[in-house]
């Protein structure tokens, strides 16, 4: 099975030499000096792709198979990547920041940021299939609490209690 690294530290990667049979994809564009200390950390037999950028259509793809998204973030403003694919029912796997638990609740299973080994673990809990039929419902019904009527409604009562 394949998963995604949104951002985050090099432990994710170290965390690939417990994840055999899995791929570990890299979305985004990284500069060329950076892509070579990464590559410097994937150990033998680790499967660690790096897609330098991908289209909407290829993200959708990749999500649907059979996909976990991952982030070892150590500092993060929300997460928007996590809530879409909390929303289309990919569970993630996330370090363990506050803004991350408010985001996925417990649709996404969390690990210490620097930690390669519990990274693993919070992977592989994902292979069964119990676990991960949860996971994804779980952050379903999370995300289904955030929507544009919502939004809208808090808006509107944050500018009325502004305005008095």
């Amino acid at each position: 099975s394949s998963f995604f690294w949104v951002s985050g530290c090099s432990s994710l990667i170290a965390g690939m030499a417990h994840l055999p049979g899995r791929t570990l994809h890299l979305l985004s564009r990284i500069r060329p000096e950076r892509r070579r200390e990464l590559e410097a950390l994937v150990s033998a037999g680790a499967s660690v792709v790096f897609h330098e950028g991908v289209s909407d259509e290829e993200y959708a793809r990749l999500l649907a198979d059979d996909a976990v998204l991952v982030t070892g973030s150590l500092d993060e403003g929300y997460g928007l990547p996590i809530a879409e694919a909390l929303a289309l029912g990919v569970p993630a796997v996330v370090s363990d920041l506050p803004i991350f638990h408010e985001v996925a609740g417990d649709g996404a299973r969390c690990f210490p940021a620097r930690d390669a080994r519990a990274f693993a673990r919070e992977v592989e809990a994902l292979a069964d299939p119990a676990v991960r039929a949860a996971t994804a419902a779980a952050g379903r019904a999370h995300m289904a609490r955030f929507t544009w009527e919502r939004s809208a409604r808090i808006l509107l009562d944050t500018a009325r209690g502004l305005a008095r």
